[in-house]
Parts: structure tokens; C-alpha cells; sequence
């Protein structure tokens, strides 16, 4: 009895005790009877035993009913209390043997069983005694009294059996724990005492036939009773099966659902919310702003990695995603309540500030969040030191749209990685005329490439040996209607950006190869000039360059290897990977290829040999820094070693920005063979380069003095 304490104990050797004392006073009144009552009595007990081995259950209730009250009430009433009391311990010992493997619960069931009837079997006799006694004895009042015995019966041995567990928790026995059960039992044990309680009048008119006629007919109550009540807990577990169903199909679509939103308003790599949610906050911290601007503001930081791409090529995807999970748990770390960081995408993250404490909160925000990614990470083994550029701006300035505040935190990093990286720019009132203006001229610009209004100039390249003009370079021309003359820097740029480049570069190419294809065709001499036209990045790594450049001179009927593309040294190598096939094609085909500004930027010395290119294009700057070291300093030696190196790879060279005569002159002293410049002759419009070629004659050396007498000629046919 491990789980017993001591009053549970004692009460249970209580009821034992005094169950056993029971059914032995039982067993000692049934010892008078005579042998044809012993043996009524048997079968009764026999058939009580039966009986109690077929329970019905009571749907929505533990408990279950048997046939074995009715025998039992009925040999209370034929036999007395010793008979009935005989039949209720054997029924409870049967049940308990049936339910239950504790012994302590098979000893217990049977000896409550006995006491309780006991106690209210000599209560009916009792009460039947005194109703005969005062001539009140008849059917009806026999079966009221039954019916209330039944009840008390049931009472005493519900009471017995719910004191035992509160024991056990040191509880005290509460009136629910009696009346509580109360229902379907009481009626079945009320119906069992009525039942019983007619059997007993009709045996006392018709005898024991009518007995054993009944006895069928009550299994066939219980068999119907037992389908009925066993079809009703089939459809109450069909409908609770379909209920559970339901509600785990509820559960799976709200957790799905809950995990689809997760997964559209989250980034996948860092956890951090996306792009959308971001929008979606922001959107909603402007209108607060908008609707009470004295109590609400906010302010957006935009990041973006300064050297990000270098650690995905040079270490691998799987190194950056873990370079961009540890940058995010850093940032987080340097945010207050309230802040939220997103990942737009890329290496681009961005923060919002939800009402600042102070104006220049963001600004020192910002001055955190770069002082936390100064500390070098770890990634694939490697120690990485990073830096991010970061763009600002806030509700000081009257924004309405969420999509015009992040994108003016946007082009403020695009500042500040402009002002050389690693800091931090505010998006103000001069910056955002800037914007207005950059977005004017990308719609004027549109406007423009598409009704061809992009003009060219044409500076001619001189042999600097025999002074004969040997090509042009294609220089594109846009003025501006309001702002004037916009330079070919600033406009390719933004067409670049704009995705206008590759309709801008067809434009130009296809205008250029005519135009020369034109001096080609009217003017002797000039089947061997070439047309220079400058290429960029993006048309560089286009597919389909090659075939749009055959197509352009397809059209113009002049000849590949008439026509050289000029590539900028920094823009070449930084595609060099993607570049080499397109440039493979292009040699293939015979277009001839210049590499420009060549000693600018990034060394190209490694890969020079391998490139397939026709010439290399000295940057100006070393030729303008000639004049001032008089051929002997350092800008001198480089211009000296291009020369040298263009000859031993058997390349041609090419001077570019020759302003004065003196750079001419150490220019060919250093054996440079061609060159261009504005002390040769500027870029000039096609009308006026008829003039220059007759000018030049294209058979008279140039030199010093008369290169610039000739460019008089052409600049007063100009003017």
C-alpha cells in the first residue's frame, strides 16, 4: 500500500473489517435457511455473478450499469438482507476483478458492497416491517421503498468508495464527491430497484414461473440497452474523430500559416525581417508622423558593405552568407527597444528609428554601429576587417511616401561610399536638389537617346612619325536644352544606371561606323582610318555585343577591322573574367581593340599578354606631367616603359591629352608612334573634318609648328 497514508490506511482496514463482518453475519442467516431457499438463493448469486460480466456502459460516464441489481434487489426482497448482501459482495468482487489489478481494490470493492448493503437492507426491512405493521402494505409503497433503498444503497457505497481517495490526499469527503455521480447511476439503480421490486409482487401471485420468463427478457433489455447505448459512443467518437480532425487541421493551417508569413516577412539567411516588412513598418511609422508630427518622428539608416563582393569571390557564397549572419548579429546587438533591423537584400540592411530621443540620435546610432563592425570577424577561417557606408535621413524632412524615405537613405549611402566608404551622409535639402536634378536628366537624357539626339565629335589620331591623321575617336556630345553642354561622364553614367547604355552605345557605334564609311566613300586617301569608339562595363559583359557590333557594321558597310573598341583599363579588369570571351569574339571577327587610359588603375601587366588587344592608350595624365619633368621624372619613365612594352608585345601605343609642343616633341623623341590632343587638333564635328584631311594633306609629316597651323585652318573653316 505504497501510496496509503495512515488515516487511508487505517480507514481501509476499517471497512475491510467490518465488510468481512458483514458477509460473515450474511453467510450465518443464510446457514438457517431451508434447501429449496439455499438453493434460490445460489442460483440468484450465480446468476447476479452472470449478469455483472455483461456491464453496459453509460455513455459520457466512466461508470456501467449490469443486470445484477435487479437479482440483487429481488433476493433482498425474497430472501432478506443476508441473500442480498451475499449478492452484492460477489457482484462487486466480480467487477473489481474485472477492472482493477490492485488487491488492495479487489478486497476493498466487495467488503463496501456488503456493508453498504447490509446497512440499507435491514433499513428497508425495517421499513417494510413497519408499514405491514400499520396495515400500510401494498404494492405501490413496496416499490417507493424500494426505490429509496436503492438510492440509499447506492449513497453508502458511493459514499465508501470516494472517502478512500480523499484519504490518500489528506482531503476532506465533500457532498459532490456522493451526489456528484448522481444521474444516469441513480436512475439505473432506481430502474433496477422497480424492476426487482414487480418481479417480486408477480412471483408472489404467478410463483417462480414468472421468474424464469423474465430472466430472458431482461438479457434482451440489456442487449438492446448495450447496442443502444454502444451506437451512441460510436457516433459520439465519430464526431469526436471528426472534431479532433478539424482542429488539427485548424492547428497545421494556422501553424502553416503562421510559418508563411514568417517566411514572406523574413529573411531566410539572417532571421531579420525582409525587405516587405520593413516597407510595411515603415509605411506605417510615416503615417503616424504625417497624422501628428509634433509627437512622432523616425529615422532610416541605410547600410551597404563596403567590400562585400570581394568576400564572396574571393571566399566563396557560403563565406559571405556566414559574413552577413555575423554583421546582423552585430548590428542587433548596437540597436535600442524599438529599433528595427531589416536586410533588404544583398549586403544591404537598414535600420529604423522609431521616435528618436534626440535630433542626432541617428547620427550617433550610426557612429555605434560602424564602431561594432571595426572588430575583424571570422569567417571560413579567415580574419576579415569590414566596414559599411552608411546613408540617414528622417522625418525632418516632409516625407508622405515610405518608398521616398528609404530611397533618400539609399542615395545618402551612396554619398557617403562616394566620400570614400566607411563613414557615414546625410540625406539633406542640397542632396536632394541633386537627386532632382540627376532625376531630370535621366528623363531628359531617355528622351533624348531615343530621338537620337546624342551627338558625336570626332578627334583624329596622327601617326606622330609621318604626320598623317590614321583615325578618330567617337566622342559622344549632349546638350542639355536648358542646362547646356552635360558631360560625357556624367550623362553615360546615368545612362548606365538607367538601363539606357546598350541602346545609347547601338546609337553611337552604328552612327560612327556611317560616318566613316561616308569619308570612306567621298574622300581619296582614307581606306585605312580607323574609327576609335569608347565601350562600357556593361556593354562589355553583354552577350550579345559581338553580334550587335557586326550588325552595326553590316549596316554600314565598313569593315571590321576599320572599326576599335576603347576599353578603360579599371573597367576591363574589373570583368576580366566575364570580359575574355566577349573579347575572344570580337578578335575573332576583326574588330580591333584599345586598351584605354592604360597605368591609371588596377595592373593590368599580368593579364596583358593574354588580352587580345591592338594598342594601348597612355593615360593623359602622364603625358600632361611630360612637359614639367622635361622627359625625366617618374611620369616621364612610365610613359617611356609603356612605349617600350607596347613595342616588345608588338602593340601599338597612343598618347593621349598632347596640349602643348614640347609634350609632342619628347614624345617622339621616346619612339611613341601616335597621339592625340588638343595641340594636334580638337574633337571636331564631321563637317569639319573634310577640312583638317585637306589641311594635312595626309602626305606632309607634321610637326611641331605646323600641326597647330593646320588646326588654325580648321578652326577658322569652323567658325
Amino acid at each position: 500500500m505504497p501510496d496509503y497514508n495512515r488515516r487511508a490506511a487505517a480507514f481501509w482496514w476499517t471497512v475491510v473489517a467490518l465488510g468481512a463482518l458483514a458477509l460473515a453475519w450474511a453467510l450465518a442467516d443464510l446457514a438457517t435457511l431451508d434447501a429449496a431457499a439455499g438453493w434460490q438463493v445460489a442460483t440468484g448469486v450465480a446468476i447476479t455473478v452472470l449478469a455483472g460480466s455483461f456491464p453496459v456502459r453509460i455513455p459520457r460516464s466512466v461508470h456501467s450499469v449490469t443486470a445484477g441489481e435487479i437479482f440483487i434487489f429481488l433476493l433482498l426482497l425474497l430472501h432478506g438482507p443476508a441473500a442480498a448482501t451475499l449478492a452484492a459482495s460477489a457482484d462487486a468482487l466480480a467487477g473489481s476483478w474485472r477492472s482493477s489489478r490492485r488487491w488492495t481494490s479487489r478486497i476493498a470493492s466487495p467488503a463496501m458492497a456488503a456493508l453498504a448493503m447490509t446497512a440499507a437492507g435491514h433499513a428497508l426491512q425495517a421499513l417494510l416491517a413497519v408499514l405491514q405493521q400499520r396495515g400500510w402494505h401494498n404494492p405501490g409503497l413496496l416499490v417507493l421503498a424500494s426505490i429509496g433503498f436503492a438510492l440509499l444503497y447506492f449513497g453508502c457505497n458511493a459514499g465508501l468508495m470516494a472517502a478512500l481517495p480523499r484519504l490518500k490526499r489528506a482531503e476532506r469527503l465533500r457532498a459532490a464527491d456522493v451526489f456528484g455521480p448522481f444521474g444516469w447511476i441513480a436512475t439505473a439503480y432506481a430502474a433496477s430497484a422497480t424492476v426487482a421490486a414487480l418481479l417480486y409482487l408477480s412471483y408472489r401471485q404467478s410463483g417462480i414461473g414468472v421468474l424464469v420468463a423474465v430472466v430472458p427478457l431482461i438479457a434482451m433489455m440489456l442487449a438492446t440497452l448495450h447496442y443502444f447505448f454502444r451506437q451512441q459512443e460510436a457516433d459520439a467518437a465519430t464526431r469526436r474523430t471528426a472534431e479532433e480532425a478539424a482542429t488539427r487541421e485548424a492547428t497545421l493551417a494556422a501553424r502553416h500559416l503562421q510559418e508563411l508569413q514568417h517566411i514572406a516577412f523574413h529573411d531566410g539567411l539572417t532571421g531579420l525581417p525582409n525587405r516587405r516588412s520593413f516597407q510595411a513598418r515603415l509605411a506605417e511609422t510615416v503615417g503616424r508622423a504625417v497624422a501628428a508630427p509634433q509627437a512622432h518622428g523616425f529615422a532610416v539608416l541605410f547600410l551597404d558593405f563596403d567590400r562585400f563582393k570581394l568576400v564572396n569571390d574571393s571566399l566563396g557564397h557560403a563565406a559571405g552568407d556566414d559574413f552577413l549572419v555575423q554583421v546582423a548579429q552585430r548590428l542587433q546587438t548596437e540597436l535600442a527597444d524599438g529599433d528595427l533591423l531589416a536586410r533588404l537584400g544583398g549586403d544591404e540592411f537598414a535600420v529604423l528609428m522609431v521616435d528618436p530621443a534626440l535630433p542626432d540620435a541617428p547620427i550617433t546610432l550610426a557612429g555605434r554601429l560602424q564602431e561594432a563592425l571595426r572588430a575583424p570577424l571570422r569567417v571560413s577561417g579567415t580574419e576579415l576587417a569590414t566596414s559599411a557606408s552608411i546613408g540617414i535621413t528622417s522625418s525632418a524632412l516632409p516625407y508622405d511616401r515610405p518608398e521616398d524615405v528609404l530611397r533618400d537613405a539609399d542615395i545618402a549611402m551612396y554619398r557617403a561610399k562616394a566620400n570614400g566608404k566607411a563613414r557615414h551622409a546625410v540625406f539633406d535639402a542640397e542632396l536632394h536638389a541633386q537627386v532632382l536634378q540627376r532625376l531630370r536628366l535621366e528623363t531628359d537624357l531617355r528622351r533624348a537617346v531615343q530621338g537620337d539626339q546624342i551627338g558625336l565629335v570626332y578627334q583624329p589620331i596622327f601617326d606622330l612619325g609621318s604626320g598623317k591623321v590614321t583615325g578618330f575617336e567617337a566622342l559622344a556630345r549632349w546638350t542639355h536644352a536648358d542646362l547646356g553642354p552635360v558631360s560625357p561622364g556624367a550623362f553615360v553614367a546615368i545612362a548606365a544606371e538607367a538601363g539606357l547604355v546598350t541602346e545609347l552605345t547601338d546609337r553611337l557605334v552604328g552612327r560612327a561606323c556611317r560616318q566613316l564609311r561616308h569619308w570612306q566613300t567621298t574622300l581619296g586617301g582614307t581606306d585605312g582610318l580607323a574609327m576609335h569608339v569608347n565601350i562600357t562595363g556593361r556593354d562589355l559583359v553583354h552577350s550579345g555585343l559581338a553580334e550587335r557590333l557586326l550588325l552595326a557594321l553590316q549596316a554600314s558597310g565598313l569593315q571590321p577591322h576599320h572599326l576599335r573598341l576603347e576599353l578603360d583599363e579599371d573597367t576591363l579588369m574589373q570583368h576580366i573574367t566575364a570580359a575574355m570571351p566577349v573579347l575572344a569574339m570580337l578578335r575573332a571577327a576583326g574588330i580591333g581593340l584599345s586598351l584605354d587610359d592604360f597605368g591609371s588603375g588596377y595592373s593590368s601587366l599580368k593579364h596583358l599578354h593574354s588580352l587580345p588587344i591592338d594598342s594601348l592608350k597612355i593615360d593623359p595624365s602622364f603625358v600632361q606631367a611630360l612637359q614639367a619633368s622635361q622627359g625625366a621624372g617618374a611620369d616621364a619613365a612610365v610613359v617611356r616603359a609603356v612605349v617600350e612594352l607596347g613595342r616588345s608585345l608588338g602593340k601599338g601605343v597612343i598618347a593621349e591629352g598632347i596640349e602643348t609642343a614640347s609634350q609632342l616633341a619628347l614624345l617622339r623623341a621616346m619612339g611613341c608612334l601616335q597621339g592625340q590632343g588638343y595641340h594636334l587638333a580638337p574633337p571636331l564635328a564631321a563637317e569639319a573634318v573634310p577640312a583638317l584631311l585637306a589641311q594635312t594633306g595626309l602626305v606632309e609629316p607634321p610637326t611641331a609648328t605646323t600641326l597647330p597651323m593646320a588646326l588654325q585652318a580648321v578652326s577658322a573653316l569652323r567658325h
